[in-house]
């Protein structure tokens, strides 16, 4: 029977996500955010860990109870969709996943970065900055821009992972392109770790192609800098990963998701 892990148990468990490079793995190994499940211990057979809206799977992907796993997703989760990634060691994965129809998935690619320490140019992140649009300003998220941002879908992943807007502002930070004090544009931490963070980028619907978000993540990197944090990109569309490019970061390649969502996924 899957159930959920605990924190004595997430040594052994983080095990099943060894193939997976990506720091939300990282986050919940320290025990900072995030949740496992499995369907035994000790040695489980398989497992998923669930931050915010991501799911990581792990183990053989091959036995019964990956298919039970798989289809109890949204039993174990919040929310009403998810988007799933496997080690590339382990492709059967997107199979099993595929395998469950009332889950409605489909395989999405995303465009995978490098993660490691990098050496930014600081004097081209900062004229990124500067080239913000007239109009809109950079500020640092408060307590005002967290509650607009948990208040509507397009900006709940900035913050959404934070057990509070206290949380958010002790443990993470935000840099957000602002119009007379609405929030437009940010990027943020989605996930924290030691010495590290998850990125999060997003612009709200009517404002995008502007060239908002490049001006946030560059004052987000900078910030991170100054906090001796490692800022991790990982790019959902070719449009991200455009940005990345440009900032500094290094691509590694494509790679394959399973979206899963029941009902009308809002």
């Amino acid at each position: 029977m899957i159930r959920k892990a605990g924190s004595d148990e997430r040594k052994e468990v983080v095990n099943l996500f060894s193939g997976i490079d990506d720091s939300m793995i990282i986050a919940y190994r320290q025990g900072y955010m995030g949740d496992a499940f499995i369907d035994r211990y000790p040695d489980p057979t398989v497992g998923m860990m669930s931050s915010g809206e991501y799911t990581f799977f792990g183990g053989d992907a091959n036995s019964k109870e990956a298919e039970e796993l798989v289809k109890a997703v949204f039993q174990l989760i919040p929310g009403n969709e998810t988007t799933a990634t496997f080690a590339e060691s382990e492709p059967d994965w997107e199979k099993t996943l595929l395998s469950v129809p009332e889950n409605n998935p489909k395989s999405v690619p995303r465009f995978g970065i490098v993660q490691r320490d990098y050496d930014f140019d600081q004097k081209k992140l900062r004229s990124f900055v500067e080239a913000l649009p007239e109009g809109y300003e950079i500020k640092e998220f408060d307590m005002d821009l967290y509650d607009q941002a948990m208040s509507e879908d397009w900006s709940k992943e900035f913050c959404e992972i934070f057990d509070s807007g206290e949380d958010y502002l002790k443990r993470g930070f935000g840099i957000a392109a602002v119009q007379d004090g609405k929030l437009i544009s940010a990027t943020s931490t989605q996930t924290v770790y030691d010495g590290g963070t998850e990125i999060q980028i997003a612009t709200h619907p009517d404002y995008r192609k502007r060239g908002l978000a490049k001006p946030t993540a560059a004052a987000f990197i900078l910030e991170c800098i100054k906090r001796n944090m490692r800022p991790h990109w990982d790019a959902a569309n070719k449009i991200s990963l455009r940005i990345a490019l440009d900032l500094g970061y290094e691509y590694r390649g494509e790679y394959t998701t399973v979206k899963m969502e029941i009902g009308d996924g809002s």
